[in-house]
């Protein structure tokens, strides 16, 4: 991966949220944007909310007056979560006023347009927001992502995993990071050359970015052929059913690679959670998830080690009777 390729969308590759419990003002709105960008709706703040566990929306329409939780209510709940703190919102009000004017900005939008609402105004200020959002989109993919692999890199990490940390301790969630090593690949570079390597890192790396469910979790190269994937709101038992599933689409790649036991790339992975109420510091928890990983490397491999936990990948070497591989 190129930085020259690193974003080349455009509007239509951007979608927006339209956040409102009137059925027909959904359905102006969305005919009025239908030429620009993708739209979905939602009717409740509630479903916003909900809707951004699992989809991160390049920009939000907001409708100011909803029963039980308001616009206002709504954006300040978005902005206490990491995955949305960058979505623009604008709100759409029915009211005019300088009170209302200031109230909307105090809560955290971007912008607002009133209704009845004006199609090109509505139209210009989406599309002028949208753009905005790209190009700052595109500055932090040059800052944070790896150019190799598209994965983030450590730059990222830094500034990324001490806000989940508070998020944890305000939210009491748990937090788990599983640290991942390809197995035998000093092996496989040796064997099939560096070109092959880095073409093997992207692989893997957009395999597991892709398995990655929620916009939330984020894949990290820590080093080579070592990656990190941080899952907020994730207790133990979660992150090994996640990574057991990320190991099994890793080995279903069947990229070959003829110096390891199972004939194919693998992974081997070691991961560990930091409870809100323990008083593990974030460094303790990288450091035992590493341990796991070695346990897990000195275990047979394609598996993932934690406390309490030993899962196995797809399937057993198919060398083990052979011989046994070790980095």
């Amino acid at each position: 991966m190129y930085i020259e390729q690193v974003d080349n969308r455009t509007l239509s590759d951007c979608s927006v949220l339209i956040v409102d419990d009137d059925a027909s003002s959904r359905l102006v709105l969305e005919t009025l944007l239908q030429d620009i960008v993708a739209c979905e709706s939602v009717s409740s703040g509630r479903d916003a909310i909900e809707y951004c566990r699992f989809k991160k929306p390049d920009l939000i329409l907001m409708d100011v007056s909803m029963p039980e939780l308001d616009g206002h209510e709504t954006t300040a709940l978005l902005r206490k979560k990491p995955q949305c703190e960058g979505i623009p919102i604008i709100f759409v009000t029915s009211s005019s006023t300088e009170e209302e004017e200031s109230k909307c900005w105090n809560s955290g939008c971007v912008d607002f347009v009133v209704k009845p609402v004006n199609a090109c105004t509505l139209q210009n200020r989406v599309k002028s927001h949208l753009k905005n959002k790209m190009r700052n989109d595109l500055l932090e993919k040059l800052i944070y992502i790896d150019k190799l692999t598209g994965a983030y890199n450590r730059h990222y990490l830094d500034d990324y995993l001490p806000r989940l940390v508070r998020d944890g301790l305000r939210n009491i969630t748990p937090l788990s990071l599983v640290i991942f090593d390809i197995d035998h690949f000093k092996l496989f570079n040796d064997m099939y050359g560096h070109l092959d390597g880095d073409s093997c890192l992207w692989k893997v790396s957009q395999c597991i970015s892709s398995s990655l469910l929620r916009p939330m979790d984020k894949l990290v190269r820590i080093g080579g052929e070592e990656f990190l994937v941080i899952l907020p709101n994730t207790d133990t038992q979660g992150a090994v059913e996640v990574t057991k599933r990320l190991l099994e689409t890793v080995y279903d790649l069947n990229i070959k690679h003829a110096a390891s036991e199972f004939e194919r790339v693998t992974l081997s992975a070691g991961l560990s959670t930091k409870q809100a109420d323990d008083d593990k510091t974030i460094e303790y928890v990288m450091l035992e998830a590493d341990k796991h990983l070695y346990m897990a490397k000195t275990s047979g491999r394609n598996c993932v080690k934690a406390e309490g936990f030993t899962i196995t990948g797809n399937e057993s070497p198919v060398k083990a009777t052979k011989r046994r591989i070790l980095v």
